[in-house]
């Protein structure tokens, strides 16, 4: 509980969501104090990186972003992916697999269901290959062997590598780096004090910049604002996450909202950002009794799901309501009510032919 409540303020603090008081300020200065010798070794990896990049004879697109976690980069992942199987081509997601605890290069999905186990391969790479029916996902320690692999052994047309901003050892025809317009850059500073993986300065190497959460602020003012002057060049597109789908993680099934719109209802978030989902969940009209937030990527343990069922019985709700990464990870939990995923769909509200130009280059090319 300690650990999780320490995780949680961090988050708030690096993400620019809270204001640091007394007494936590002596703490956020040893934590600045820190960054310094990690921007440094920051600057000379990505020189030494992109030295002598790979070349790949097929497209290759990047998505990744600035800082840690909660900018919405598998929501772009999979829309991604959906929209050039949707135009005819063979696509491989390739990931790291963070979190997982096989090794080496894995095959996730052959375009249909996952053929391995979430914890072998990562939530998130499952979670993808759950979603995005056609398109093959792999898992590698070394990016390079994983674009080797879905190539030569899958055919492989065009690879999307997932959280590969930083990762220059691979050529990449496009970076996409996704960016949360509440939030462009965490509170500004690099980590640990701040959730910036390198110097906002980075941008630049950016060939398109997809925000999320513009419907929150009304578009991509702050982005432009944080972000325009550092890549002026770089197309905007303002996007928002839409719910999709609900749906029973216990049965798969799809569910109606409207059955349990009026109930108390639990909901439960081991994300980079959980406050976002909850405040979403509020908006679409959920009552929601109470509220459990878990860091990114929490594999539940037996005490977590313990305390969830007491904080269930505690607030007399009628059903639990989570995120689809964390539905991967609490599919074996059988609590007394109905656990329901909140599926969430990628939403283009602006700057829709600049993400078509993008993709359309790529694959000229």
């Amino acid at each position: 509980m300690f650990r999780r409540r320490i995780a949680e303020w961090w988050g708030a603090v690096a993400g620019g969501r809270r204001s640091v008081k007394h007494p936590a300020l002596l703490l956020m200065w040893f934590l600045t104090l820190a960054s310094l010798p990690y921007s440094i070794a920051v600057f000379i990896i990505l020189r030494l990186r992109s030295i002598r990049p790979v070349g790949v004879d097929v497209p290759v697109i990047s998505v990744g972003n600035m800082v840690v976690g909660g900018t919405g980069k598998t929501p772009i992942v999979i829309y991604l992916a959906r929209r050039l199987v949707k135009a005819g081509h063979s696509v491989a997601v390739v990931s790291r697999g963070y979190g997982r605890t096989g090794r080496g290069t894995a095959l996730v999905s052959r375009g249909e269901r996952p053929i391995a186990a979430w914890r072998e391969v990562g939530d998130e790479a499952y979670l993808t290959a759950l979603l995005t029916r056609g398109a093959s996902v792999v898992v590698a320690t070394k990016r390079a062997h994983g674009i080797r692999y879905a190539v030569d052994r899958l055919g492989a047309g065009v690879i999307i590598l997932d959280d590969a901003f930083q990762h220059l050892q691979v050529a990449r025809d496009l970076d996409v780096v996704a960016v949360d317009a509440l939030h462009p850059v965490g509170n500004g500073m690099m980590l640990p004090a701040g959730t910036l993986r390198e110097h906002p300065l980075g941008i630049a190497r950016a060939g398109l910049i997809i925000a999320t959460r513009c419907d929150s602020v009304g578009g991509a003012r702050q982005v432009r604002a944080t972000l325009g002057a550092l890549a002026h060049a770089v197309p905007v597109v303002e996007t928002r996450m839409r719910p999709a789908e609900f749906w029973d993680v216990t049965t798969g099934k799809a569910l109606d909202p409207g059955a349990f719109r009026t109930g108390r209802l639990l909901a439960v978030a081991g994300i980079a950002n959980p406050s976002g989902f909850f405040t979403m969940l509020e908006g679409l009209g959920f009552a929601l009794a109470d509220r459990v937030a878990f860091p990114d990527h929490h594999a539940y343990s037996i005490q977590d799901l313990a305390e969830l069922e007491k904080r269930l019985e505690a607030a007399k709700a009628r059903a639990v309501l989570t995120t689809e990464k964390d539905a991967v990870r609490l599919g074996g939990w059988r609590p007394p009510v109905p656990v329901i995923a909140v599926g969430i769909d990628l939403e283009v509200l602006r700057g829709q032919e600049f993400l078509d130009d993008a993709l359309t280059a790529v694959m000229r090319s």
